[in-house]
């Protein structure tokens, strides 16, 4: 006895009832892992999670259209997008650099990049990569101050000033070139200019976040000593390293500055005892690296004495 074969009336539904569910089922899951979706569904959603600002949400689909397309020039932006969010910015530079070749994508992935670059310390590349925003928006002064920020971490103090001009001259109220221009007048020594935009924008020097505010106001600190130093007034130069370092006791550019004038009056002991200081409190490797160029330079010069001079003066117990 033959096999009866299923009508087709009851194969649809036995389709209906197997399908249906699990099509339901696939929908209620589409926002978890229960069921695939396409690269579309994922771009979608990851476009729709960046508007309301939920960059760490689209990291796993991100990586999953990476693995797919690693050319593919949006998903490396929204990629090096998220990274910079989530305080990634070493690793949002190769997403980036592929990114800043688009067109559409050419003024904020070079922003991106360029402020991944300077928070790697590769200001050099920072640069290179205001150059690719610059020339999609010419005129726009965020990325000319953020290009001055940079060239002034390269001492390249003529060029971060004529980006701060170019800037002041399209538009002269924005904040963006606010901090700049404060410490490229520092740099030229062009303190009553200094202190006079300090002045003008005393609200919004309140208002900046404590890094920005912090950094004004240690280098005009530094800016008065050296003044005081310059002047012939060690006495008072002194006393206002002090200060400086009272205030910022852990500062990069403080801690070098009063190392160097320690130095200057003769007081090399008192250098070496602030940098091992300051490098005990914070074992911070800039501050281990000096230290340990600065132990190696004195031990060199000490044994470059003639050997009669360095017992007399270890007779008198001169330093």
């Amino acid at each position: 006895m033959g096999i009866e074969a299923e009508s087709p009336l009851k194969s649809a539904d036995k389709f209906t009832r197997w399908v249906l569910p699990l099509t339901l089922f696939c929908g209620a899951l589409v926002v978890g892992t229960g069921c695939p979706q396409g690269p579309d569904d994922l771009l979608d959603r990851v476009r729709g999670l960046h508007a309301r600002n939920q960059y760490a949400e689209t990291l796993e689909d991100l990586r999953t259209l990476m693995d797919e397309d690693p050319t593919d020039l949006e998903v490396n932006y929204l990629f090096g997008k998220s990274l910079m969010h989530t305080g990634e910015p070493s690793l949002a530079i190769w997403p980036l650099r592929r990114a800043v070749k688009s067109s559409a994508y050419a003024f904020d992935a070079g922003m991106l990049l360029a402020q991944a670059a300077l928070d790697s310390r590769t200001p050099e590349d920072s640069i290179d990569a205001v150059d690719f925003a610059l020339a999609a928006q010419p005129d726009n002064v965020e990325a000319l101050a953020l290009r001055a920020h940079a060239k002034l971490k390269l001492a390249l103090h003529a060029e971060a000033l004529a980006d701060v001009e170019r800037a002041l001259e399209l538009h002269p109220g924005n904040f963006a070139i606010f901090v700049p221009r404060v410490l490229v007048l520092l740099e030229f020594q062009r303190v009553d200019e200094a202190e006079a935009v300090l002045d003008a924008e005393k609200q919004s020097v309140e208002t900046a976040d404590d890094q920005l505010g912090e950094e004004i106001q240690a280098r005009l600190c530094l800016t008065n000593a050296a003044f005081a130093f310059e002047g012939g007034d060690h006495k008072s130069a002194e006393v206002m390293y002090a200060d400086c370092l009272d205030a910022y006791p852990t500062h990069r550019l403080v801690v070098r500055q009063a190392v160097d004038f320690y130095d200057a009056i003769g007081q090399q002991e008192r250098a070496t005892a602030l940098l091992r200081r300051t490098f005990e409190q914070t074992r911070a490797t800039h501050f281990g690296y000096a230290l340990s160029r600065r132990v190696r330079r004195l031990g060199d010069e000490e044994k470059a004495i003639p050997p009669p001079v360095r017992e007399a003066r270890e007779g008198t117990g001169e330093a």
